[in-house]
């Protein structure tokens, strides 16, 4: 029995950290969910973005024809990631890059979802005391 509650809580505990990895919002009909794929990110790995929208309980298609989505670095650089539709998961979309500090990112989504002009910013997607963590803080030895 013990060993049931110590898996149940590390369950909650994972799927709780998933969900503060991401803002969700509601825009017009349509919930958007987004953050990074890997969390906690670091900088010089590979990441990508992890996007999903919705109308209802129905997976939004075909937006990668009609948005783009920005990554903004800590120093307001912004890079366009190359949406692409996720492989075998309607209305997920992935859109690869490598961020290059540490520090706190913003996403910016622009253009269409059906009728819908949009133009929103999200800055909330993280889970840890930043975006995307300084992997020498991280290393083992340190100093390496």
């Amino acid at each position: 029995m013990m060993g049931i509650r110590r898996l149940l809580t590390a369950l909650l505990v994972a799927l709780a950290a998933l969900a503060l990895a991401h803002e969700s919002r509601q825009v017009g009909p349509y919930r958007i969910v987004i953050g990074l794929l890997y969390n906690p990110a670091f900088a010089g790995f590979p990441n990508s973005l992890d996007l999903r929208v919705t109308e209802g309980d129905k997976p939004v298609e075909g937006l990668e024809k009609t948005l783009i989505v920005e990554i903004i670095a800590p120093n307001g650089e912004a890079f366009q990631v190359d949406l692409r539709r996720a492989h075998g998961q309607p209305g997920y979309y992935r859109g690869w890059f490598i961020p290059g500090v540490s520090g706190n990112y913003v996403w910016r989504v622009r253009g269409r979802i059906g009728d819908l002009e949009v133009n929103e910013t999200f800055s909330n997607f993280f889970h840890s005391k930043e975006a995307v963590l300084d992997p020498r803080e991280y290393t083992v030895p340190k100093g390496r």
